[in-house]
């Protein structure tokens, strides 16, 4: 007797078609039953207010506060030929998770860091005001950190020459536009010269970062909030208590100056004034001035 040809061929399709709706079925329980391993674990962060509001803490926080302002202030006195265009505080500590996915959660220890950037706009001569600018921040004692050039002119130098990038839209490498034909942007970082070091991760310190910006660019400011999309909003990141915030968009205030002055210039003075030392609630460790 004849058999039909193909018919375990047909009977056998159903199954294995089968087969992927129950594979993924199995790894969506799969991943509820991690999820909730994950979820009953003890995730809950350190309590970062009390820590924020201990007398030591207080205590650190206001000599950050009166120290950036001295040395904000002493700034603009130093440079006559700009306009301050105001000046922003974000005051907050935080911790984070160091293991964000399975497992237990390991809290870092809290930091509490005071960001202030003075704005000014100006015009004139660019060399001239970059020299300026470097005199003045060495009378005051201001290191240049880090293996790129580390004053404001030798960073301008190196961006006039072939292969320099000094805007975002200019990334092109190898540019053989002629130097000083495109936009200043460009940022370099500072230490107090007492200092000795950077600011580790997490650590104790003072940093402050300047920068120099004509359109199209906005000066790279580290303001301590989050800024995307012209809005303004406190870090989202768990366990993060603001002490202060008084806050400025560093893009509204470049296009407004940018519709009166050539140059914008931004000065972001970062203290790092207090560091939980262990896990548990304690007061923090002494800044270093």
């Amino acid at each position: 007797m004849d058999h039909p040809t193909g018919g375990r061929g047909r009977a056998g399709a159903p199954a294995h078609g089968c087969v992927i709706p129950v594979l993924v079925a199995v790894g969506v329980v799969c991943a509820l039953v991690l999820w909730q391993i994950h979820r009953t674990l003890d995730r809950t962060p350190p309590d970062v207010g009390a820590f924020a509001h201990s007398a030591a803490t207080r205590t650190a926080d206001a000599a950050a506060a009166r120290t950036s302002s001295a040395r904000l202030t002493n700034l603009t006195a130093a440079l006559p030929w700009a306009v301050p265009l105001g000046t922003s505080v974000a005051d907050s500590c935080r911790t984070e998770d160091q293991n964000p996915f399975i497992g237990p959660a390991h809290w870092a220890p809290i930091n509490c860091v005071r960001s202030s950037v003075l704005y000014l706009a100006f015009d004139g001569d660019i060399r001239t005001h970059l020299h300026q600018l470097d005199a003045v921040l060495a009378e005051q004692e201001w290191v240049g950190s880090g293996s790129s050039p580390n004053t404001l002119t030798g960073m301008a130098t190196w961006m006039s020459q072939a292969g320099g990038d000094p805007s975002p839209a200019a990334s092109q490498q190898g540019s053989t536009d002629p130097p000083g034909s495109q936009p200043i942007c460009l940022s370099t970082t500072y230490g107090p010269a007492a200092q000795k070091h950077d600011i580790p991760y997490g650590g104790l310190g003072v940093r402050l970062r300047v920068a120099v910006a004509e359109l199209p660019c906005t000066p790279r400011a580290e303001t301590g909030d989050i800024q995307i999309g012209g809005r303004l909003e406190k870090s989202a990141v768990d366990g993060t208590v603001y002490l202060a915030w008084h806050p400025l968009l560093t893009d509204t205030v470049s296009r407004s100056a940018y519709t009166t002055h050539r140059y914008v210039a931004a000065f972001s003075l970062v203290d790092s004034y207090a560091v939980q030392s262990t896990p548990t609630t304690s007061p923090p460790s002494p800044p270093t001035r």
